[in-house]
């Protein structure tokens, strides 16, 4: 006579089989997202590289200006065999992440690496950098910038990194890897190769980044706590290596932009410069070599280069 199996028994068996398959196919799909953007990482998403790299010993602070227009190669080959601990990394971001501020000073702390005594450090400082929405009270803790990379992250070195998977999905267009027109190197530099191929697409774009830079006169205001935020990273940075101001070049439409938004600019980072014993070099002066743009804001890969090699013989001039 036929024994029936328990259905508590086949109810287990089923539900154990659906989550080995369950459990296998997730770590499928793990393994190739994970093959994908180590390959392809830096077309798809212009931060996710930035913290899968290594701490770092010399490194770039800023925004969109310096993530697209300083190079790290450039300066790695210029101070080769130099006094300062290199490779220098690219941590700058754009000008929703890229503000100077507690959350930002934290995560540039946290990448650092603890034993750095003769790092470069390089901050590509601008008025936006220093400003803050007019409705938010940044003494209260009122951030535009909470809540994005690489402010809501703890893991700043870890290949593969899911915590950023996880927290910042929403960054990733993975249609760019057809396109190919941007990508962020494992040095942090981000490479634009999307120019504009003629004069009305050059006026075009940079009516664009006129109209965006007039509108947050409308709704920004310079921020005292940025600015002693600004101070407080000169000195901690100071701890590791040396530390250069430099205001990166941009066309003089827009800069006239940021001279209304806030006029003191320029005096004010060369008092904190002269407080803190570093240079501050400003290559928005008249005297100051103009660099190819292709927006007016944001320099193209080729004038990158010379800017870059111009900052480093500034700088050697200094020490």
């Amino acid at each position: 006579m036929e024994r029936s199996l328990n259905p508590l028994f086949i109810s287990n068996f089923n539900m154990k089989t659906f989550l080995i398959k369950s459990l296998s196919f997730f770590l499928i799909i793990i393994l190739l997202l994970t093959l994908f953007l180590h390959h392809y990482g830096g077309y798809v998403d212009y931060f996710y590289n930035k913290f899968t790299t290594p701490k770092a010993s010399s490194m770039i602070i800023g925004d969109s200006r310096a993530l697209q227009g300083l190079q790290p190669a450039i300066i790695n080959e210029y101070y080769n065999n130099s006094k300062f601990d290199l490779p220098i990394f690219n941590y700058s971001f754009t000008i929703s992440q890229g503000l100077i501020g507690s959350h930002y000073r934290k995560s540039i702390l946290k990448k650092i690496d603890a034993n750095t005594k003769k790092g470069l450090f390089i901050i590509a400082i601008n008025p936006w950098m220093l400003g803050s929405k007019k409705e938010n009270n940044n003494y209260k803790g009122e951030f535009k910038e909470s809540g994005t990379p690489p402010h809501n992250m703890n893991f700043i070195s870890m290949n593969p990194n899911f915590e950023y998977l996880l927290k910042n999905y929403n960054y990733f267009h993975f249609k760019a890897v057809f396109r190919k027109k941007s990508f962020l190197h494992k040095d942090g530099w981000l490479e634009e190769n999307n120019l504009p191929k003629d004069s009305l697409v050059f006026k075009d774009w940079k009516k664009n980044q006129i109209n965006m830079f007039t509108g947050f006169i409308k709704g920004y205001k310079v921020s005292e706590f940025r600015k002693k935020s600004l101070d407080t990273l000169i000195k901690d940075l100071k701890k590791y290596g040396q530390v250069y101001l430099v205001s990166t070049p941009i066309d003089k439409d827009i800069l006239e932009i940021e001279n209304r938004f806030y006029p003191d600019f320029d005096k004010d980072m060369d008092a904190v410069s002269k407080l803190n014993s570093v240079a501050y070099f400003n290559f928005n002066k008249a005297n100051n070599q103009s660099y190819a743009t292709y927006d007016g804001h944001h320099i193209d890969k080729f004038g990158g280069k010379l800017f870059t090699k111009a900052l480093c013989d500034s700088i050697m001039k200094s020490l």
